[in-house]
Parts: structure tokens; C-alpha cells; sequence
């Protein structure tokens, strides 16, 4: 029977020993110091997340010169001073002085990690981090390091050296913490043995395990789980494991001094070997299965990992004689910026399988490259994605497979791949509502110039793919492309998609009015400049069309109302020029600031701005960024009869309009180029880039007006395959910038609630909120707000230089031609000579002017980033300076307190007397 107050003096003993000296000071001190400089690192303020990211990364290599620090001596310095043999004389057992040890070194460590909770105060101060995810990240710490102290005692028991157990401590540790990497470079030595005696790749992949096999037994795989919100199952068996194992180990160590019985052959040792590998392989199988489970426990602040109520909802819903069958077809290895989706899917699968017991036939396949199984996912049209990524300091690319096929009777959807935007759990809901119903609803695509739904293009003679946001669509709609040649049939569809109308000729676009007036829901896209082709802009002629004789191209008509859409905006009470062009300054991701420009606005919360997504309406409430390229913007115009309300608005404090004009650049011999760097004046407003048009219930009873239900929204762009494909480039993944953009998110949830199917809405906004660092985005949006005016005054000063110039040349013309002493001939040849060698003089003056103030503007640009890195990096310091100071606070009031002690026992008789 294990006694309690025997382990607790033992406890006691140890915990006071290990603070009577500098040893633990030092090394929680060290510890602190070193967790908030990987805490607050350069990549920190890069990834404008107020999240412990960067540490949870780094944690398991700090522990593994941490723990064999704490443990080092624990029993070393026992057996060195002989204390060990008066110990275990002592009224008490191997297994409590064992648990009695542990439980101080646990207490040492415990004491550091609180002292580094310092680094959640000053999280705080500049962001807005989600409460439980730090709870069950420090939670993932304090497990980390309890499972690492078992290994690092066994470390010390093995010796009488404290040096010698540091350092097989810090190899016992390293085991679990670098396991996979290991493994991964044992499998590619083997791998590359069995090639050299002509053994072909296929067979080598069906011996060898696939790299990162074993990814699922090291600390860093179970940790990023805790650091996701949650409390895995399997990442507390694992480490509770860990714990188990070692301490076992432990007590087998120091009960050796038992087996010497006088016996010859002695078989204690083999007995116990015996047991301690059993007990291994019955932990990893545990563990295994625990692996394989979903259970968890969702701490994050709005459950995101728990079913919602529209899932529970729609579950109930199914019929059970027409059951759904869900195949997914997944990768059991994925790289580590995929594997919290992963896990979402594989638990949200089981989640649901449990659930909907007979009315859900789940089944899961582990698919391989190139097997058979990747083969049937791909006849299924499920693909796999070739996925960039580092291992064991090499890039690598990766085919990994994450799709699922969802049926019911005659119906399916295809999820061809969840990527990391993706809402694994509105998906599947989705997917399962759109099966089970007998029919769905329609949305019609009308055919413009942009050529949404794809088809043959007569004009390149090439076929054209239809955009992702039709392929995001079809989950959930029947899709069917509208010719706006005819009448619009208004019973047909439930929601009409109008892409660049302005685009359309004028009978065309009269058949749109009359469906739009009517009060069928609409859905408008128009740009002032489409960057998928510019030759598409409202204010360029139509482009030529096929089908003439030899070849030919055709003369187009001409567009309706000169791409001004006047009829149609007329019937909206709505203005939108078709020549004006947003800009933004401010972006949540200065390291592609210069890379994208001004045009490139995000829209999100997290700035100057006046509710940059409407929260009032549930199409805007949830989201939280999106890009939007070279936009328009709309205003109401004053009416009684409409009711205006904006859903996207720009950026208010270094945002402005620029007329399409000054962005085109017509040369004769190389056509038009877009001029990256016009004049841009801030003219402090909010822009509304998108807003819901909609008549008042009072006009609608009258009848005399047009009924409006309508949402127009100034920029094509934005859903536009060019936009994503930007999101995934690799230059910009390359700078650690991870866009999670809701624009396709923000058109379901339009035509969503056009069709009035708003059950989704909520679920497909359903995540956490935008936890960005405010005081570095309110740092950044002051020097920007500096840099702005500075950029201003200097191409005022520019153009005061150049017009002085000018006004130069012409005070000197003007003077020529009031000289009566000259005739007119000489006039004219003197006048053309001045205005030859002044304007040359101005065309060289312009050049210098416009370098100097280029020079003057990269300056100002190079000083204000200055600045910016100037402030961060005196965050950083404090961040990292003022965490041990607790630490150091308490060891010198200890101190004190102690050698005052000393003193106060100290005999008078024993005091030297100094006078």
C-alpha cells in the first residue's frame, strides 16, 4: 500500500534541496528566457497570429536540454554522496521514494512553466488570443514535460555522474522527440541499399514504410493537437504512456539491489527485462488504438470541434431507408500544415458515423500514391494534391489524397480535396442535406463575355474551364447557363448569377432589367477593371467575335449604355461608376505589401474601418478577410423606395478612388500596359464595395415601382480562379503566409440567402475569430497613415517643381514674342530654338525631378519600416526581459530570507566582534 505522507517527505526533501542552491534558479530562469524568445521570434510578428505557434514548433527540442537539467542530479548525486543506501534504509519503499522524487522534479517544472505564463500577459497586451486554446496549450506543455522527466531519472539512475546522466538524459529524450526523423533516415538508407541491387521503386515502396510513419510517436505531432483548442485522447494516453514506461524503468533500476539472492544463476534480470518489454508493447498498443480514436475534448471559445446544431439537425433529418453512404479516401500521412485538417476530417467522419448509426454508412480508405486505391479515388473524382513541403531539411513534394464521395440513391457530391480554407464540418453537412433531398435548388448562370461556365470560346477557338466558384456551387445547386439573348424565365430559377453585365448589348441587357425588376433574387458581379482580362473592362469595346468567313474575326455589337449599365442601376437606385477604381494602403501581410500594391485590397475587421463586413447581415457576419483586386464602389442614391445596405466597405484612413484612365498606359507600338505606380491621393472615406439592394415593404404593397431583391458587388475579382491562385503561390507560401480568404464563402452565403436557404450560413462561417495582433496592425496603420502624407507632399512638390518649369518655358516664349525688335521670321526661329533647348531642359529637369522624388518616397517607405522594426523589436525585448524577473525576484527573497535565518541561530558566543 503506497503511503502518502511518506511521498510527500520525500517530496518535500527533494523540492527543498533542488532551491537550496543556484541550480534551479538558473536553469527556470534560462528556461523562461529561452521559451519567450521562440515564443516572440521574428516569424511571430510575420504571421500577425496571437497564438503560441512558434513555441509549440520549438518545445520539444527545449525540453530536451531542459528535462536532463532538472533531472540530472536526482539520483546521481545520491549514489555520489552516498546518501543513496541511507534512503532506501529509510521507512519506505522503492515505489514511494520513486513517485516522491518524480513528483518534486514535476513540481520544479511546473513552477517554471507558470513562471512563463508571463508569455500569455504580454500576448494579451498586443493580441487577442482564444483562452482555451492556451489552457490546453500549456496543458500539452506540462504533459510534454512530465513524460520527458520519467525518461531523464531513469538517465540519472543509470549513473553516479551528473554530467554523464545530462547527457544520456538528453538522448533518452531525444528518442521520443526525434523518433520519426530516425526512422526517416533508416527507411531512406535501406531504401537506397535495395535499389542499388536493382530492386525496382514499386517493390521498395511496398517494403518500406512511406516516410513520416512514424510521425504519430513523437511529442511535436501530439502537441500541435493541444495546440488546436482541443484535449486529444490519444495525446494524453501517449504521454501518460511515456510516463508509465519510464517510470517503470525506473523503479526496475533502482530495486537492482534486490536480486542478489546468492544464487548463481540469477534470473531476476532476465524476468524483469521480460516485463519491462511487455509493458512496452502493451503502452504502444494502447496508444495505437487511443491513435485511432476521436474522442476529445473541445475547449476552444466557440466549439469549433464539436458538432453543431445544424449538423445534429440535418443527421436527424435523413431518412433511414435512404441511407448515405460517405466514401473518403484519405492519406494516413499528410505534411504538418494539413494534419489539423486531417484530424478534423477523420474525427468529423467517425463523428458522424457514430451519430447516424443505420442512416450513415461511413467508410474510410488509406490511400497510397500510386496504388490502387489512389486509382479508385481518382475514377471517382476525388484527386490528390502535390503538396510543397519541408522534411528532414529537404523540399519535398508530396501527392496526398483528402477527398470524399457522398451518395444517396441516384444523387452525389464529390469533394475532390479539403484544403486548409475549408470548413471540414460545413461540407459534409452540405453534402449530406444536398443528397438526401429528392430535388435541389437552381441557380442560372446568365452568359456574358466572362464566360463563368466555362464552354468554347469562338473567339481563341479553345475550351474554356468552368471557375472554381461554379464547381463550389454545383455541391449544393443545379447549375444551368442562362442566354440573355430571350426573355428570363422568372419560375425557372431560384437565384440568377449576373457576371460582367456590363458586357451585355442593349437588348440583352434590357432582358436582365425586366428580370431583375420584377423582384427575382439576383446576384450582380461588375469590375471597372476585371485583372483575369483587362480587355473586359466596362470602358473597352467588346472584343471581336468568330464565325466570320475564312477565319474572320466578327465586329461585336456595341455594349448597352457604354458599359455604364445605366438602366440597370436605374432601376436599383444605385450609382456605380464604371471608371473608378478602390485602393488600400493597409494590409494584414506587410511582407507582400509591395508584391500585390494598393489595388489589392483586403477587406477585414481588424483596422480603421467603419464594420468592414456588415455585422448586422448574416452573408457578412461571420466572415472575416477577403481580397478584392483593382474594385469598384457603389452608392445609393437618395430614394424612398429602396433600402441600401452596404456588406463589404474598404479601408476608411489610407484608402482612395483612382480613375481607370490614370492606371492605363497606351503606347502604339506595345499596346496597353497598367501603369503600377499612379499618383494615389487618401481621401480618408470607406468605401462600399458590395451591397444588398432591396425595395421596402411599403413600395412592395403599392406595386407602382419596380421590386428590387438584388446584391450587387463592384469587383469580379474576387472570385475570379486568378485570386486563389494567388492565395497558393508558392512565392507567397514560401514567406510563411497562410491567406485564408472568404471569398467563395461570402457568394454562398449571397446566393444563400437570395434562395432563402440560410441553414449553412452560420455553419460555413462557423470558425474562430480573426485573433490577429491589433497593436501591431495599429503600429502598422500609423507609419502607413505617416508614409502616406510624406509620399503625397513629395509628388506635390514634385508637381510644383515641374510646373515651374513649364511656366518657366512660357514666361520666355512670352517675352520673345512681345520683343518688337525682332522680325516675325528671326521670332519664329528663336521661339523654336527656346523651345527646343527648354523643353529638353524640362524633359531632363522631369527625369531628375521624378528620381529625387522616387529616392524621397523610398526613404520615407525605408524609415517607417524602420520604425515599425524599431517598436517590435523593443516589444521582443521586454517580452523577453521581463518574464524571469519573477523568477530572479523570488530566488533573491528566498536568499535573504535564508541567510538571515542562519544568522538569527548563530550563538552569540560564536559572533566575531569587529569593534
Amino acid at each position: 500500500m503506497i503511503r502518502g505522507h511518506v511521498i510527500h517527505a520525500v517530496f518535500s526533501r527533494n523540492l527543498a534541496g533542488f532551491f537550496s542552491g543556484l541550480l534551479g534558479y538558473v536553469v527556470i530562469v534560462a528556461f523562461v528566457v529561452i521559451a519567450a524568445s521562440l515564443a516572440f521570434s521574428a516569424d511571430f510578428f510575420a504571421s500577425n497570429h496571437a497564438t503560441l505557434d512558434q513555441l509549440t514548433a520549438n518545445f520539444p527540442a527545449l525540453l530536451v536540454f531542459l528535462i536532463p537539467a532538472l533531472t540530472m542530479t536526482c539520483w546521481a548525486d545520491e549514489r555520489k554522496m552516498g546518501t543513496d543506501e541511507l534512503l532506501f534504509t529509510m521507512p519506505a519503499t522503492d515505489l514511494e521514494i520513486l513517485i516522491g522524487k518524480y513528483l518534486a522534479i514535476l513540481a520544479v517544472y511546473t513552477v517554471g512553466l507558470l513562471f512563463s505564463c508571463t508569455n500569455l500577459i504580454m500576448l494579451s497586451v498586443i493580441g487577442n488570443p482564444d483562452p482555451g486554446v492556451q489552457f490546453t496549450t500549456y496543458v500539452g506543455y506540462w504533459l510534454a514535460g512530465a513524460s520527458l522527466i520519467s525518461a531523464g531519472m531513469l538517465a540519472s539512475a543509470l549513473t553516479s555522474h551528473s554530467a554523464v546522466a545530462f547527457v544520456v538524459g538528453a538522448i533518452f529524450c531525444c528518442v521520443p522527440v526525434f523518433i520519426s526523423l530516425v526512422a526517416n533516415v533508416v527507411t531512406s538508407g535501406v531504401a537506397a541499399f535495395l535499389r542499388t541491387f536493382g530492386m525496382s521503386s514499386e517493390k521498395v515502396a511496398a517494403i518500406i514504410p512511406q516516410a513520416g510513419a512514424m510521425d504519430v510517436f513523437t511529442i511535436s505531432h501530439h502537441l500541435s493537437d493541444f495546440a488546436l483548442g482541443i484535449l486529444p485522447l490519444a495525446g494524453m494516453v501517449y504521454f501518460f504512456s511515456l510516463i508509465s514506461l519510464f517510470l517503470y524503468l525506473n523503479y526496475v533500476v533502482i530495486s537492482r539491489r534486490h536480486w542478489n539472492t546468492g544464487e548463481e544463476n540469477n534470473s531476476m534480470g532476465w524476468q524483469f527485462s521480460v516485463r519491462s518489454i511487455s509493458l512496452a508493447i502493451a503502452l504502444m498498443s494502447i496508444t495505437t488504438l487511443a491513435i485511432g480514436s476521436v474522442s476529445r475534448f473541445d475547449f476552444t471559445q466557440r466549439s469549433l470541434y464539436t458538432l453543431s446544431t445544424v449538423t445534429s439537425k440535418v443527421i436527424k433529418e435523413l431518412d433511414a431507408e435512404r441511407p448515405v453512404t460517405i466514401q473518403a479516401f484519405i492519406s494516413p500521412q499528410v505534411p504538418e500544415e494539413y494534419s489539423a485538417v486531417h484530424q478534423n476530417l477523420v474525427g468529423t467522419l467517425r463523428e458522424l458515423a457514430h451519430r447516424g448509426g443505420s442512416k450513415i454508412n461511413v467508410r474510410i480508405t488509406n490511400v497510397e500514391p500510386f496504388s490502387e486505391e489512389a486509382e479508385q479515388a481518382r475514377l471517382l473524382g476525388i484527386t490528390s494534391r502535390s503538396v510543397q513541403t519541408e522534411r528532414n531539411g529537404e523540399i519535398k513534394i508530396e501527392e496526398i489524397f483528402m477527398g470524399v464521395r457522398i451518395s444517396s440513391g441516384l444523387d452525389e457530391v464529390v469533394i475532390p480535396f479539403f484544403d486548409l480554407g475549408n470548413s471540414v464540418e460545413y461540407e459534409l453537412t452540405r453534402s449530406l442535406r444536398t443528397v438526401s433531398r429528392e430535388t435541389r435548388l437552381t441557380v442560372g448562370i446568365l452568359k456574358t463575355d466572362a464566360s463563368v461556365a466555362g464552354g468554347f470560346d469562338s473567339a481563341t477557338f479553345r475550351s474554356q474551364p468552368e471557375w472554381r466558384i461554379v464547381t463550389e456551387l454545383k455541391k449544393q445547386y443545379n447549375i444551368e447557363e442562362i442566354s440573355p439573348d430571350s426573355p428570363i424565365d422568372e419560375s425557372k430559377f431560384d437565384v440568377l448569377l449576373a457576371i460582367l453585365p456590363s458586357s451585355l448589348t442593349e437588348p440583352q441587357l434590357e432582358n436582365l432589367v425586366t428580370y431583375v425588376a420584377t423582384g427575382n433574387p439576383t446576384l450582380i458581379f461588375d469590375d471597372p477593371m476585371p485583372m483575369f482580362n483587362i480587355n473586359m473592362a466596362p470602358r473597352m469595346e467588346k472584343p471581336p467575335q468568330g464565325g466570320g468567313m475564312m477565319g474572320q474575326q466578327m465586329p461585336s455589337e456595341p455594349k448597352a449604355d457604354g458599359g455604364k449599365l445605366t438602366s440597370l442601376l436605374g432601376v436599383m437606385e444605385v450609382v456605380w461608376e464604371n471608371g473608378e477604381i478602390v485602393f488600400d494602403r493597409d494590409s494584414p501581410y506587410p511582407k507582400i505589401e509591395d508584391m500585390l500594391g494598393p489595388e489589392a485590397v483586403f477587406v477585414y475587421d481588424k483596422r480603421k474601418a467603419r464594420d468592414a463586413f456588415n455585422p448586422d447581415d448574416q452573408t457578412t457576419a461571420g466572415l472575416q478577410q477577403m481580397l478584392i483586386y483593382y474594385s469598384g464602389t457603389v452608392v445609393p442614391r437618395e430614394s424612398e423606395t429602396m433600402e441600401f445596405t452596404p456588406l463589404l466597405r474598404s479601408g476608411a484612413a489610407n484608402s482612395g478612388i483612382l480613375n481607370f484612365d490614370s492606371l492605363i498606359i497606351r503606347n502604339p507600338l506595345f499596346g496597353m500596359t497598367l501603369n503600377n505606380n499612379p499618383r494615389r491621393d487618401n481621401d480618408e472615406f470607406s468605401h462600399v464595395v458590395a451591397a444588398r439592394v432591396k425595395s421596402k415593404a411599403a413600395d412592395k404593397e403599392s406595386g407602382n415601382n419596380p421590386v428590387i431583391n438584388a446584391i450587387f458587388v463592384a469587383d469580379i475579382d474576387l472570385i475570379s480562379d486568378g485570386i486563389f491562385d494567388l492565395a497558393e503561390r508558392q512565392s507567397i507560401q514560401a514567406l510563411g503566409i497562410e491567406m485564408k480568404l472568404d471569398n467563395i464563402k461570402f457568394v454562398l452565403n449571397c446566393v444563400d440567402s437570395l434562395a432563402g436557404e440560410e441553414d449553412f450560413i452560420s455553419l460555413r462561417n462557423r470558425r474562430d475569430d480573426s485573433r490577429t495582433l491589433d497593436w501591431v496592425e495599429t503600429l502598422t496603420s500609423g507609419a502607413v497613415e505617416k508614409r502616406s502624407a510624406a509620399e503625397k507632399a513629395a509628388r506635390t512638390a514634385e508637381e510644383e517643381r515641374l510646373a515651374d518649369a513649364n511656366q518657366e518655358l512660357r514666361d520666355k516664349i512670352a517675352e520673345l514674342e512681345k520683343d518688337t525688335t525682332m522680325d516675325e521670321l528671326a521670332k519664329l526661329r528663336e521661339i523654336q530654338m527656346l523651345q527646343s533647348a527648354l523643353s529638353r531642359k524640362v524633359e531632363v529637369d522631369t527625369v531628375d525631378i521624378e528620381r529625387e522624388s522616387e529616392a524621397e518616397i523610398q526613404a520615407i517607405k525605408a524609415s517607417s519600416e524602420r520604425e515599425i522594426a524599431a517598436v517590435k523589436g523593443q516589444f521582443r525585448f521586454w517580452a523577453i526581459v521581463l518574464p524571469p524577473l519573477p523568477a530572479i525576484l523570488l530566488g533573491l527573497i528566498i536568499g535573504f530570507s535564508r541567510v538571515r535565518n542562519e544568522r538569527r541561530m548563530i550563538i552569540d558566543e560564536r559572533r566575531v566582534n569587529r569593534a
